[in-house]
């Protein structure tokens, strides 16, 4: 009897052992308020007599968040408390460029009739004359010039092929000397139905000048779009010669400046694939990928995934290439990913192509990202990144900032991080910011460790087992 409830004692104790859950060591849960537990840290100057200012996440922190929301990011005072602040995205900066474009006038000649009537109401028409492109007034009947002589009443600009806005014109002309001359500039598709531009008056004072003497040389455009269209330009019955204009077009570009990291090239597991592992979460927003060697091109498909247990999901394909011609060499751009935050990423390349004869260089590339904080207490104060267990401690940016509006925060002045002093646990900053380890074989570390406990488990329990069949049988 006693040896049937041994054994109903030990069923029991080793399926309570099974079911219980997994103890949770206390060194497993880092302290968020305390900067030493972050993976690093980085020094930060304060833009001087300043509370309120913002601070550009450097590479440095970004490939250490093991949060995609930025949640373990601090900035600690001196006394090691982490002060107030808020995440803000940096705006995209706009430049503009302007290019100056030469056109040639062609004479528009009419009648002295047709010249006091003005050119309203009436349309054009391109000639070629002796190899000459002059343009006639078409008033509907006969040619004119065959019955009065004739006389350059404008000048015509073709514009068809500018494909950017205009800012402004500069005319290339000859004025009479004492006379103001009143320029109008219009602008029609088809040489029939005209709409006006601008209008300037240009006076020559003295007959040694060889350009105006008062007036703005220089016509205001106002950004119009002047693809295939025509420019008019008419002055009355001053005796003028416009030989041509200048006209500036402007182009406004948006440049985003993202943040790169360098990443040690991974170890090649096939010509036609690349797998390595991030340490990171943090949105990737591209990766340039560059092959080995020269006049190399290959068609590729990027993937990844949050862990092994998921399937590989297609993030992006492309081509990239390194080609080298005339003593130049051209490389394909980075390959946008959309800010995917993955631990794993698979490079395949095209298995119609020879695919890669050595592992490609590999930047990881950032949006870039700055927090608005308070520099409360003494300095000097410390950017912490790196901590899987930290919760954000982000304030609304209308919590930091009185009176907020919209974009304020982008005024503030800029603080500085040290990357040079930066502190790594485990390491330090030389060479590539990502290791670029390759992707592991068999089970996660995360089930190895749970399956080890498991397995513990089961043996200190069968070890009191043991230790209470010896006694019983003492007993019996």
């Amino acid at each position: 009897m006693k040896k049937f409830e041994y054994a109903r004692f030990l069923t029991l104790a080793l399926s309570a052992g099974l079911a219980a859950p997994l103890p949770v060591l206390a060194a497993d849960a880092p302290d968020a308020a305390n900067a030493k537990s972050y993976a690093v840290r980085i020094p930060v100057t304060p833009a001087p007599d300043a509370p309120l200012q913002r601070l550009l996440l450097p590479a440095e922190a970004l490939v250490r968040l093991q949060s995609p929301a930025y949640a373990d990011l601090r900035i600690f005072n001196a006394a090691g408390q982490p002060v107030p602040m808020a995440l803000a995205s940096v705006p995209t900066p706009t430049s503009t460029q302007e290019h100056s474009v030469k056109l040639p006038a062609y004479p528009i000649l009419g009648t002295e009739g047709a010249a006091a009537a003005g050119l309203e109401g009436l349309s054009l028409r391109i000639e070629e004359r002796q190899g000459k492109r002059v343009v006639q007034l078409n008033t509907g009947g006969t040619t004119t010039g065959t019955a009065a002589p004739q006389k350059v009443l404008g000048a015509l600009l073709d514009a068809r092929k500018l494909k950017e806005p205009v800012a402004g014109m500069t005319l290339d002309a000859d004025l009479p000397v004492g006379q103001p001359v009143t320029f109008n500039v219009q602008a029609s598709k088809d040489l029939k139905s005209w709409r006006p531009l601008a209008d300037t008056v240009l006076y020559r004072a003295d007959a040694s000048a060889s350009a105006a003497s008062l007036g703005d040389t220089r016509l205001d455009l106002s950004m119009a779009d002047l693809k295939d269209h025509y420019l008019r330009i008419s002055w009355g019955s001053a005796a003028v010669t416009v030989r041509g204009a200048t006209l500036l077009t402007s182009q406004s570009t948006a440049v985003r400046q993202r943040v790169s990291a360098t990443m040690a090239t991974p170890a090649l597991t096939n010509a036609h694939e690349l797998v390595f592992a991030l340490p990171f979460a943090t949105p990737v927003a591209a990766l340039r990928i560059t092959p080995q060697g020269s006049n190399v091109l290959v068609p590729i498909r990027v993937l990844g995934r949050k862990h092994r247990e998921q399937p590989w999901a297609l993030l992006a394909s492309s081509v990239v290439y390194r080609l080298g011609a005339a003593g130049k060499e051209q490389s394909s751009g980075p390959v946008d990913l959309q800010g995917a935050s993955v631990r794993e990423v698979k490079i395949e390349a095209d298995a119609k192509t020879p695919g890669f004869a050595a592992a490609p260089e590999i930047t990881l590339q950032f949006e870039p990202a700055q927090l608005v904080f308070l520099a409360s207490g003494q300095g000097p104060f410390t950017l912490a990144a790196g901590q899987a267990s930290a919760a954000a401690a982000f304030l609304p940016m209308a919590s930091l900032i009185p009176n907020y509006q919209a974009s304020q925060e982008n005024a503030l002045p800029l603080a500085q991080a040290d990357v040079a002093k930066a502190d790594v646990t485990g390491g330090g900053l030389a060479g590539p910011l990502v290791a670029g380890s390759p992707q592991g074989d068999g089970l996660p570390t995360r089930s190895l460790v749970l399956w080890g406990i498991l397995l513990l488990g089961v043996l200190a329990l069968a070890g009191m087992a043991w230790g209470l069949l010896k006694q019983t049988k003492k007993t019996d």
